[in-house]
């Protein structure tokens, strides 16, 4: 017999505006370990962590302007 109710999609909704991408690297274990702890102790989230780095940068080589929202 055919389910009539499917299960609902489970974590975030679908992003409506295709124009986001998705950016993404491969890492080692011990890589994904160290990064996972440094994001501990920093009080954020892998993402954040990454933001913070890469905005902390721009700034360091000259670019003034503050990052757009990643996610929006």
């Amino acid at each position: 017999m055919a389910n009539s109710n499917p299960k609902a999609r489970r974590g975030r909704p679908a992003v409506q505006d295709k124009s986001f991408k998705t950016l993404g690297y491969r890492v080692s274990s011990a890589y994904l370990d160290w990064i996972t702890r440094a994001a501990a102790v920093n009080g954020s989230t892998l993402s954040g962590l990454i933001d913070q780095a890469v905005s902390g940068y721009a700034r360091e080589i000259g670019i003034e302007e503050a990052p757009p929202d990643r996610t929006a």
